[in-house]
């Protein structure tokens, strides 16, 4: 039977697209300082030694980044292009471990 889905489940679906309420500027100041804080500990967290044989491949990209993102990263000393590629890996990382607890539903 592939008939239309119970409004119950519609209306689950479309929880997303209902406005939220807006946080206070007090909670954003403290969302914002706990990201940047989350952040640089995930930038700084060691990987381990690697091999020279067992880094992952490296590609030459161009990308544009708000100028303020990228002067935050080098006012924490150099090396930011590294703390850039570990957050966006672990970023990486979680949406795939999210993905496939999803897929397992």
């Amino acid at each position: 039977m592939t008939g239309k889905p119970k409004k119950a489940n519609r209306r689950k679906a479309r929880a997303h697209l209902r406005p939220q309420p807006r946080p206070k500027p007090a909670t954003i100041a403290w969302m914002q300082a706990s990201v940047e804080d989350d952040l640089l500990s995930l930038a700084e967290e060691e990987t381990g030694a690697e091999s020279r044989w067992n880094r992952p491949r490296k590609r030459r990209i161009s990308l544009r980044v708000d100028v303020e993102v990228v002067d935050w990263f080098k006012s924490n000393g150099p090396g930011y292009q590294t703390r850039i590629n570990r957050i966006l890996r672990r970023v990486m990382v979680e949406g795939k471990k999210r993905a496939g607890e999803k897929s397992k539903y």
